[in-house]
């Protein structure tokens, strides 16, 4: 498992200042994470990562074996399905249960996972990191940053 923390000091003092009124975060924590987890599925499907950079385009091999040719997306199950995240009373974890994902998001080099049983590498060819989660090293990259900002104004909004 990858773990980030994020230390935006506006940030962190708002989230302070709300939880010091509502004494516990659970539910604007919940609406950040919905917000996340909305931002990368829509960041999936329009093909671009959190810095607005188009993920790599797939290669003619990666082409001939999937359906479409749009990056991170072959059945879809990744934008439906296998985002997540989970809020609790000052903690928000978002992230994805396939298999995949960590290499999806960070690339990985061909070989770097060994050999299959017959001795070809594995992976068999470099594969390009196509960051879809919210996260940019160990920091939310701006756009991130913004919808997290945009969710808890509107979360205060609300409560007033």
């Amino acid at each position: 498992m990858i773990e980030v923390q994020i230390d935006d000091r506006v940030l962190l003092d708002a989230l302070r200042d709300l939880q010091d009124r509502v004494g516990d975060l659970t539910p604007a924590l919940h609406d950040i994470g919905q917000a996340l987890v909305e931002g990368a599925r829509a960041r999936i499907r329009d093909g671009m990562d959190w810095n607005n950079q188009p993920f790599a385009p797939n290669r003619p091999a990666t082409l001939a074996r999937k359906r479409g040719a749009k990056p991170l997306i072959d059945t879809g199950h990744l934008v439906s399905a296998r985002l997540h995240f989970r809020a609790g009373r000052d903690t928000l974890v978002m992230g994805s249960s396939a298999v995949q994902a960590g290499v999806l998001q960070f690339g990985a080099n061909r070989g770097a996972f060994g050999t299959d049983k017959r001795g070809r590498a594995l992976p068999w060819g470099d594969i390009p990191a196509r960051p879809f989660l919210p996260i940019d090293g160990h920091d939310l990259p701006e756009s991130a940053l913004q919808v997290v900002r945009d969710t808890l104004a509107d979360y205060l909004m609300d409560m007033s």
